[in-house]
């Protein structure tokens, strides 16, 4: 029953195969509501995905009422509005834009719901001004980070090809001067793997709490991976299973995302459920979860990273427009009744052919699209090298610590 409970909350029935070309469910609540006020970047990362990073131009106050109102319209906001600012480095704009830019959301808002900004940011802008900012403006912040300086600097350097990583730490000093707390995202690629030890006592002696690790994916501009071929998937799931044994055996208790995530898809994992239910946990696959919007006000859905790829068949991923269209509009358009069934017919092949579908719901649509060129298709590079090893080598540790027998990932005995 709890669980039909929280279907109901958050996933709105399947209308009649009839009504439209797509059958799938559409979200009732949104998880996320991403903005991409600036397309423009500060530093050219070589793993980048992004297309048009040299673009200036910036979201305007209109189109940020707009988005926002377009969400409320559509009765999507239960209790809380989280907003991701994203694409390019935000804080290329001024702190002057987003105070603008948070007003207008608390106008739209009219103190209705409770609002919860994120920032994802490399941190070489951050500075006093900017973190009496987000004092006066609680904003959940992540830093772009990918280890110790050999290996940040290895990828993530300015435009004109100079080193990051001290300025990165200086951000980083600045936000803990002000005790403002803030998460970290690494970029795990081919040089990372075998340094497992040397991140993991980086990020240890940093005194992060919370680490997440983002494999070097094959998407938009980023057209291959270091990661790629058998032996890179080989050394891969050594590095998880160093940086598991560490972080188990470490007092300063460094959450990593991709175990905490393992773990509790392993726990409340329900292999005898139909697929239908098993895919509406997966925020990428469900219509309107997840609402982007760029900086021209074009919307997309599913997977944040398609917004704005170039794409003559899916009108480069936009389905409509703020201000000219509300979510019903584009829920009937030509652009996404055909992605959305094709995502739903790949997430389909996945509960069919995958024994992690259980615990993964289908994929990331990007991941498919990047890698396979198709929706319709199942298993990418991402898929085994950042949900499945994961969810193998915690597996594999639970059973050691309980001294259970070895199982498969859709519960049965070895």
């Amino acid at each position: 029953m709890r669980l039909k409970a929280l279907l109901k909350k958050f996933v709105a029935p399947w209308p009649p195969r009839s009504a439209v070309a797509y059958s799938g469910p559409f979200a009732q609540s949104l998880e996320i509501l991403v903005l991409q006020p600036t397309p423009f970047c500060n530093i050219d990362c070589d793993y980048c995905y992004l297309p048009n990073r040299s673009a200036t131009q910036r979201m305007s106050l209109d189109t940020i009422r707009s988005a926002v109102g377009m969400v409320l319209d559509a009765g999507l906001v239960d209790s809380r509005l989280c907003i991701v600012w994203h694409a390019g480095e935000p804080l290329v704009l001024p702190v002057s834009y987003y105070a603008e830019a948070f007003a207008a959301v608390e106008q739209t808002v009219q103190g209705k719901f409770e609002i919860a900004h994120s920032i994802q940011t490399n941190g070489m802008l951050i500075d006093e001004a900017w973190c009496e900012f987000f004092q006066r403006q609680p904003v959940r912040i992540g830093l772009s980070i990918d280890g110790p300086a050999f290996l940040h600097d290895w990828h993530r350097k300015t435009r004109q090809g100079k080193p990051t990583h001290a300025q990165t730490l200086r951000g980083a000093k600045i936000l803990r001067e002000f005790g403002i707390p803030f998460h970290v995202i690494a970029v795990i690629s081919a040089d990372s793997l075998d340094h497992a030890e040397a991140i993991f006592r980086f990020f240890e002696e940093l005194g992060i709490a919370e680490l997440g690790f983002n494999v070097e994916e094959l998407e938009g501009d980023h057209a291959s991976s270091s990661l790629e071929g058998k032996t890179a998937a080989q050394r891969i799931e050594k590095f998880w299973q160093q940086l598991y044994e560490l972080s188990e055996a470490s007092s300063a208790k460094v959450e990593i995302r991709e175990f905490r995530r393992a773990a509790k898809a392993i726990l409340t994992s329900q292999g005898e459920r139909p697929w239908q239910e098993t895919a509406q946990q997966n925020d990428q696959v469900i219509p309107f979860r997840i609402l982007s919007v760029d900086c021209h006000g074009r919307v997309s859905t599913f997977s944040p990273e398609l917004l704005g790829i170039p794409s003559a068949r899916y009108n480069d991923f936009t389905f409509g427009q703020v201000g000219k269209d509300d979510l019903q509009t584009i829920r009937t358009s030509d652009t996404f009744q055909r992605v959305a069934t094709e995502v739903q017919r790949g997430v389909e092949s996945c509960a069919k052919t995958c024994e992690f579908f259980t615990v993964c719901g289908g994929g990331a649509p990007s991941n498919k699209y990047f890698e396979n060129g198709s929706f319709t298709s199942t298993t990418t590079m991402y898929c085994r090298t950042a949900i499945q090893l994961p969810i193998q080598v915690v597996l594999s540790g639970l059973e050691r610590k309980l001294d259970l027998p070895k199982r498969s990932v859709a519960g049965a005995t070895n």
